[in-house]
């Protein structure tokens, strides 16, 4: 009796196994270069569909990225729709998901001027005798977006809608505007993937720094123990990065610093 109840167990327990093991995890899919990449012309993944694919693939899970609506993520996550996207940390959030401890990555927002710019900048009032270049659509912080309103004004603006086009104005023979904003990472990669990094200058001073996180719906269907999940998650990140295999894949796609 005990021999067959015994079988039964190594059975019971080889099916949970297989199963857990063929489970696939559902993640939101963003166009938000360089950490995600969209469509099938894409080269890379991206940095955060990278370190993704490996730290959950190490949990024992397949990963499966869905292109939704990204102004529904949270209605998403509060259903169970998605079991895992990235989010910054917001105490509110923490009703609906839950968070990874381990930080998936940091986005810091700065400033990029030309490789021979002598602008340096230590505080916001140093912009005063510059013009700058926006990007349409990139809101900052309350204190740069005053300062951004004011330039308009004053005609010290060039707004653009493209990327790819504010480079071209800032490096042309004669500049549309001195400096521009937005996440270094996201300079460090269009100067590299544009082939100008030797022409452009990432400024020290950060606007503002944001950590991101991996986080799994309460609701998640896919995902039994979210806590569980993530302490796998976490330990897959720190080992990459005291192996030196995150800062690799940063460097990768062009971002110099370290995390």
């Amino acid at each position: 009796m005990n021999n067959v109840k015994n079988i039964f167990i190594i059975i019971f327990c080889y099916f949970s196994f297989t199963t857990h093991a063929q489970s696939t995890v559902i993640i939101n899919d963003v166009a938000w270069p360089p950490y995600f990449f969209i469509g099938n012309k894409a080269v890379r993944e991206g940095i955060a569909k990278e370190l993704l694919n490996i730290c959950i693939q190490q949990a024992g899970y397949k990963t499966e990225f869905r292109r939704l609506p990204i102004k529904r993520t949270h209605l998403y996550m509060e259903h169970g729709d998605i079991d895992v996207t990235i989010y910054s940390y917001q105490k509110p959030r923490e009703k609906f998901l839950v968070y990874a401890k381990e930080s998936l990555f940091s986005s810091e927002y700065g400033f990029m001027v030309r490789a021979d710019s002598d602008i340096k900048i230590t505080n916001l009032t140093d912009l005063a005798p510059y013009k700058i270049g926006h990007l349409a659509g990139l809101s900052y912080t309350p204190e740069l977006m005053k300062i951004i309103k004011t330039k308009a004004k004053n005609k010290q603006l060039t707004t653009g809608y493209s990327l790819t086009a504010m480079f071209s104005q800032l490096l042309a023979p004669t500049p549309r505007f001195d400096i521009m904003a937005d996440s270094k990472i996201t300079f460090y990669w269009q100067a590299k993937t544009l082939g100008v990094s030797d022409k452009i200058k990432v400024l020290d001073f950060t606007i503002k720094k944001k950590n991101y996180f991996i986080t799994v719906s309460k609701k998640s269907k896919n995902i039994a123990d979210p806590q569980v999940f993530l302490a796998k998650t976490d330990q897959c990140l720190k080992e990459l990065k005291s192996n030196g295999q995150y800062k690799t894949l940063l460097a990768s796609y062009g971002y110099k610093n370290n995390h």
